[in-house]
C-alpha cells in the first residue's frame, strides 16, 4: 500500500499532469502521470533521483528559452521551416 505525503496537480492545453510524491516498502517516489482523453501515462522516479530529473527538466527549460528567444523555435515549440536555397536550376535528369 502506498502512502501519500504530497500531490500537485495542473493542466497543461489537453492534459491533466499530475505529481504523487508516496512512499511504500520499496521505498519513496514521485509518481507523474499524464491524462488526456481518458487515457493515462505514468513514470516513477526514485527518490533519490529527485535531483538529476531537476536538474535534466531545468536544462530544457533553458534550451527552450534560448532556442525561442534565438529564433530557432516558435514559442509552440514547431521548428521554423526554411525554404532551402537553389544554386542553379533544379537537375530533373532522371534517375539521379
Amino acid at each position: 500500500m502506498d502512502t501519500q505525503l504530497f500531490k500537485a496537480h495542473f493542466q497543461v492545453e489537453r492534459k491533466e499532469i499530475t505529481f504523487d510524491f508516496k512512499e511504500n516498502p520499496q521505498g519513496t517516489f514521485l509518481r507523474i502521470t499524464e491524462e488526456v482523453s481518458g487515457r493515462r501515462n505514468s513514470i516513477i522516479i526514485p527518490a533519490t533521483g529527485l535531483e538529476q530529473f531537476r536538474d535534466a527538466v531545468n536544462e530544457v527549460v533553458q534550451f527552450n528559452k534560448t532556442a525561442v528567444e534565438s529564433g530557432r523555435v516558435l514559442p509552440l515549440g514547431q521548428q521554423k521551416t526554411k525554404t532551402p536555397a537553389l544554386d542553379g536550376p533544379a537537375n530533373l535528369t532522371e534517375g539521379t
